[in-house]
């Protein structure tokens, strides 16, 4: 059976899925990024077509693609950029050289499972808020600093005050946090500064998405990325968590042009 590999690029992390003709996901993983990845990460599989989306160096797609090769040989590799007009009815009014192809493909990934207006939160290194209307327009969105970054910016300033480093366990706690990890009135600084930053930023989302979704009816809430499991526990609304949005949008913009290679 022909499989596809499809790669998320992202500023601290390398996910991957492996899937069938179909989309039927058969494998998934993740590496932390280090100054590159060898052969040797890759997963065992025999491609048919390696897909992929990046934010952030273009080093790092380099060293993939010599990866891939020394891996899978000639294998037939494409690299999306965001588009005008995607599938299922996406429009984009972005400057496009300054949206990233994660946030073009978890839109993608909404417009394939609805037609109603939406909010699409992705939790990562950054946190991106984006706006849908029912007719698959894009009205906009926000950036905010997400958890990890916000954290090391802000111990920067204790680190002064205190004389002292509290950021090898901000994280820690950062990266091994649970999705219902509690978020009470802390009695020292790390853990302040964590509690603190996770309900700033759950604030935040919570009055951009009510501000900018609030006029259109029956929207909905999407979030994905490394965070969205403890930021949905604290919006007091519906949501719908979805991991893999950015691959199953990435799914969406190639799946009509299976096995060609290049950009797309």
């Amino acid at each position: 059976m022909p499989e596809f590999l499809l790669f998320d690029l992202g500023s601290t992390s390398l996910k991957w899925q492996v899937r069938s003709e179909t989309g039927l996901v058969l494998e998934e993983g993740r590496h932390d990024w280090t100054a590159s990845v060898s052969a040797s990460e890759l997963p065992q599989c025999r491609p048919r077509a390696v897909w992929m989306v990046r934010v952030g160096m273009a080093e790092r797609e380099e060293s993939l693609r010599a990866a891939l090769r020394a891996r899978y040989g000639g294998v037939p590799v494409v690299s999306v950029h965001p588009r005008a007009e995607g599938p299922g009815g996406l429009r984009l009014d972005y400057d496009l050289q300054q949206f990233g192809a994660d946030r073009y493909c978890a839109l993608l990934g909404v417009v394939a499972r609805t037609r109603k207006p939406a909010v699409i939160v992705d939790a990562g290194t950054a946190v991106t808020v984006d706006l849908l209307d029912e007719d698959g327009r894009h009205l906009g969105g926000y950036i905010l600093p997400g958890l990890r970054g916000g954290l090391e910016a802000v111990n920067r300033l204790f680190t002064d005050a205190l004389q002292t480093q509290v950021a090898p366990t901000l994280r820690l706690t950062g990266a091994t946090l649970p999705a219902d990890s509690a978020v009470l009135p802390a009695h020292d600084t790390g853990k302040a500064l964590l509690h603190g930053w996770r309900l700033g930023l759950a604030g935040a989302v919570q009055r951009l998405g009510a501000e900018a979704g609030g006029a259109q009816q029956g929207v909905e809430w999407w979030l994905t990325g490394g965070d969205a499991g403890w930021l949905s526990t604290l919006l007091e609304r519906p949501v719908h968590v979805v991991p893999g949005l950015v691959f199953d949008g990435l799914w969406c913009h190639l799946r009509p042009r299976r096995g060609k290679g290049g950009t797309a």
